[in-house]
């Protein structure tokens, strides 16, 4: 048995709680990807994601 621990699985940031899809291509995961570089340097879009990502975890604590 090797003494490895399993990565955990990329999340989106840009689409709060489901998995890094690799929908852009030459992609290995969100650190790389021109999708997300392109939201995180634009300050409007980037509160957007916030806020959406705050009323997500909203969602889930009210049930």
């Amino acid at each position: 048995m090797s003494g490895r621990t399993p990565r955990p699985d990329a999340r989106c940031p840009l689409r709060p709680g489901e998995p890094c899809t690799l929908c852009q291509l030459d992609v290995t995961g969100p650190q790389d990807c021109p999708l997300v570089y392109l939201v995180m340097t634009d300050e409007q879009l980037r509160t957007g994601v916030h806020r959406d990502r705050l009323a997500s975890r909203a969602r889930r604590r009210d049930g």
